[in-house]
């Protein structure tokens, strides 16, 4: 028997996968109840003669009889069914026959013992992947044919903190309150008689970023696909050649105002455990021409996994524009930075502005 992931809230970028999303959307994970392994669906006179007989192996010691209800997806035999008969060859292979007319050979697929196993459900712990603590658990239950669309944004919404804790001290700085990571544990619980099974918890390898955040999803379905929909894609930054992330800033060119401290939102995402990202800037006067070489600071790599709020670099006294972009500075080996890396500065409109002559 298995219960699983079958689709997950996830974008790919090239050749890496973007795990963040806009938590004020929805963030569906998409699972699968499949009772039973089916083989192929066919005419097997030693069965029936006219009727199709569905091979089903596993461990099928919690077995149907005649007149029980299943779901079976084996390839066009895809519904509910009623179960002329059922023989039980071994501990791993059966055979049943089902209320249809031969269309065909039916393909491999799955059987659902709809009617066996009673009050079917499934439980999802959410876990907060900064510290392992239990976000919340939930009991949500499939559909007639075994699918299952688990929104878990709500249950994150309760850790969700509003307050901007940037103190202006750091170069950067996570905002663990309007940003975090989790992952899943998950499995079912059923009724087999008068005995109560909940099977043992699964518990995914692969963690998931969330962020206090909402974008317009138009045209688009329930999981966001055809273009990014409510994955947060286009802003996190990859260690990759070409890769370019937009700013959390919806400004075409952003506005600071002298003589204050001025920050940029930027996503450090995941991609960046061996390596270092630097804040490179440019100040430049009315006429465009620099007032200031080329600066870099590298980035503290403790406020990964998080949105973060960078700080801009003080203007010169004859300072009106100023370019900032992120570049890689180099691997991380043994604290030591080396020199080189790609650019990760946005080509967007809705990003701040970085030198041409660097490539974008």
């Amino acid at each position: 028997m298995s219960f699983l992931i079958t689709r997950r809230p996830e974008k790919t970028v090239g050749s890496k996968v973007s795990r963040w999303t806009a938590l004020h959307n929805p963030y569906i994970f998409e699972f699968t109840r499949k009772d039973y392994p089916v083989v192929s669906t066919a005419i097997r006179p030693s069965y029936h003669a006219t009727l199709p007989t569905a091979k089903v192996t596993g461990e099928t010691n919690l077995f149907v009889t005649a007149g029980d209800t299943i779901y079976l997806n084996s390839g066009i035999y895809n519904g509910t069914y009623t179960v002329i008969s059922a023989t039980q060859i071994s501990t791993t292979e059966s055979y049943i026959v089902i209320d249809t007319p031969y269309i065909g050979v039916g393909g491999s697929g799955y059987v659902n013992y709809s009617e066996v196993l009673v009050n079917y459900k499934s439980y999802i712990i959410i876990y907060d992947a900064a510290d392992n603590s239990v976000i919340d658990v939930l009991y949500p239950k499939h559909d007639s044919t075994g699918l299952l669309l688990c929104d878990v944004s709500g249950a994150i919404k309760s850790i969700l903190e509003t307050a901007d804790t940037y103190g202006f001290t750091l170069i950067n700085q996570k905002n663990a309150g309007m940003s975090g990571s989790f992952y899943l544990g998950y499995g079912v619980t059923y009724k087999f008689g008068s005995t109560q099974i909940t099977t043992v918890e699964t518990v995914d390898a692969t963690t998931y970023y969330w962020i206090n955040a909402a974008k317009q999803v138009t045209g688009q379905t329930v999981l966001g696909m055809g273009g990014y929909g409510q994955n947060m894609a286009e802003y996190v930054p990859f260690n990759m050649t070409g890769s370019a992330a937009k700013f959390l800033t919806m400004f075409n060119t952003p506005t600071k105002f002298s003589g204050y401290p001025f920050t940029l939102g930027f996503i450090y995402s995941e991609d960046f455990q061996t390596t270092y990202l630097e804040r490179h800037q440019i100040n430049y006067n009315i006429n465009r021409q620099a007032t200031s070489g080329e600066t870099d600071q590298t980035l503290l790599v403790s406020e990964m996994f998080y949105a973060n709020d960078l700080q801009i670099a003080d203007e010169d006294a004859t300072t009106t524009e100023m370019d900032v972009w992120l570049e890689t500075g180099g691997v991380i080996s043994d604290g030591y930075v080396e020199s080189g890396g790609i650019q990760l500065g946005s080509a967007s409109a809705h990003a701040a502005p970085y030198p041409t002559t660097s490539g974008g």
